[in-house]
């Protein structure tokens, strides 16, 4: 049985590679969209197949994690020289990495600006979008994107090999932690083997890679004595390449304590200056971003298109409850102690995943924060997180007609709560003491036999 298993496994591995190497010859993905989505929907089918109906009836070996992650690492370079074109975020890497390599701050201008006019270029400058906006990419994600320049020029497909490697030290870090968890390292496969980060890191080019690096790596230098400080230098580069890790500071300065959080407001001030410096300019294009960029939200918009019926200020409205129920879980997260590291874990978790549900976009490549943390929640990962991973996708429908089809949300969404509240009824049903037999029963009825009083020992006590 066991060998049959591992072959089944194997042919499940080459049957992705064959996927991922049909994606990987692929030079425009999104006219038409119907094979992309096709192709993803059958890697997720054998992805959940393999982790979810074939992994649990493997016998322990040495060889299966390695497998995993060798076939983690081929699944993603197999996708590695197709051009980006499920988003066009990639062209904005470059300009920005290429104004800092001309020793100009790319928070400064807006890409339009007249300034940058010699600078511009049919093949980066010309598709890129949101010429108008000042860059919304955080210093560290600045950083990255001028080593990327300095390293390959315009070159896309070697952006793309930079965070290829900073996925497969997520894999690493990973692998690492669930050890140090006595989790089963086998786990790696939810995410080595999730068609998510290897189409929308390896395939797309999206750089949220780089910051949830650094926060497995924060998690990691956590659990050990005497490297606080390191932790909070890398839980401040994750927060620097993207806001969703900034919540997390109250939770860890909460659990670490003062030095920690000097460490982190030093990490902020030095790690941050191109932006500090230019704050105004930043702020503005955060605010053009989010005021016009509302993409794939869930309750967010429901919210949105309920008010709407009822006042003008329903979009300001909206997002002062999401803001508020942001704000609702970073302190709930650091309100009380965390008793144990896996606390930390679930915490931190809590408060990316509410985030993200609540904001008022949410494109698949923001949900490559949580997905590494699945595995290290337990032994078996949320299956409507897990499922949310493959529906997401379903944003790209967009492509179909050009159009927003107002049921998209719908089979998105309605199939992941309804999932998530059958876990929470679940967990409920499993936390709820077992009902006691007729035995048992009897017995707590049952007066206790009276002793007599030991020699020289009273009613009171006292002899």
């Amino acid at each position: 049985m066991g060998r049959l298993v591992w072959v089944a496994l194997l042919l499940v591995g080459v049957a992705l590679l064959g996927l991922y190497a049909i994606l990987g010859r692929q030079h425009y993905l999104t006219t038409p969209i119907k094979p992309y989505l096709l192709l993803y929907a059958a890697a997720f089918g054998y992805y959940i197949y393999a982790a979810a109906r074939l992994l649990p009836h493997l016998p322990p070996s040495r060889r299966l994690v390695p497998l995993i992650f060798g076939f983690g690492v081929l699944f993603r370079l197999a996708v590695l020289f197709a051009p980006p074109s499920l988003s066009t975020d990639m062209y904005r890497y470059v300009w920005d990495g290429r104004l800092t390599l001309h020793g100009i701050n790319p928070y400064h201008y807006a890409p339009n600006a007249n300034q940058l006019r010699p600078l511009r270029d049919p093949d980066i400058w010309l598709p890129m979008e949101y010429k108008a906006y000042q860059t919304i990419y955080m210093p560290v994600s600045q950083f990255v994107f001028a080593t990327g320049n300095a390293l390959f020029g315009d070159n896309l497909i070697g952006y793309k090999f930079l965070y290829l490697l900073f996925d497969v030290g997520v894999m690493a870090l990973l692998w690492r932690l669930l050890v140090a968890l006595g989790l089963p390292a086998r786990n790696l496969i939810w995410y080595a083997w999730s068609p998510l980060p290897i189409t929308e890191v390896s395939l797309a080019g999206h750089q949220d890679v780089v910051g949830v690096f650094f926060l497995l790596l924060a998690f990691l230098l956590a659990r050990r004595p005497r490297t606080e400080w390191a932790a909070a230098l890398a839980l401040v580069a994750a927060a620097l390449t993207k806001g969703f890790a900034l919540l997390l500071l109250p939770l860890f300065c909460r659990t670490f304590g003062r030095r920690f959080a000097l460490v982190a407001a030093c990490g902020l001030v030095y790690l941050g200056l191109p932006m500090w410096v230019c704050l105004p300019q930043f702020v503005h294009g955060m605010q053009q971003y989010l005021r016009y960029v509302n993409v794939n939200s869930g309750l967010f918009h429901w919210m949105n298109q309920g008010l709407s019926h009822v006042t003008k200020s329903h979009f300001a409205i909206a997002t002062k409850i999401s803001d508020a129920a942001i704000l609702g879980v970073t302190v709930w997260a650091a309100w009380e102690p965390v008793e144990a590291y896996p606390d930390l874990l679930r915490r931190a978790f809590v408060v990316l995943a509410v985030t993200l549900l609540v904001v008022p976009s949410l494109f698949p490549w923001y949900l490559v924060w949580v997905l590494p943390l699945l595995p290290l929640l337990d032994r078996q990962p949320s299956p409507a997180f897990v499922l949310l991973t493959g529906l997401v996708v379903c944003l790209y429908l967009y492509y179909v007609s050009l159009i927003a089809y107002w049921w998209t949300p719908v089979i998105e969404y309605l199939p992941f709560y309804a999932v998530l509240a059958w876990e929470w009824h679940r967990r409920r049903q499993a936390q709820r003491p077992a009902p006691r037999t007729e035995i048992e029963k009897t017995l707590m009825m049952t007066p206790a036999p009276r002793h007599p009083a030991p020699p020289g020992l009273g009613a009171g006590g006292a002899s």
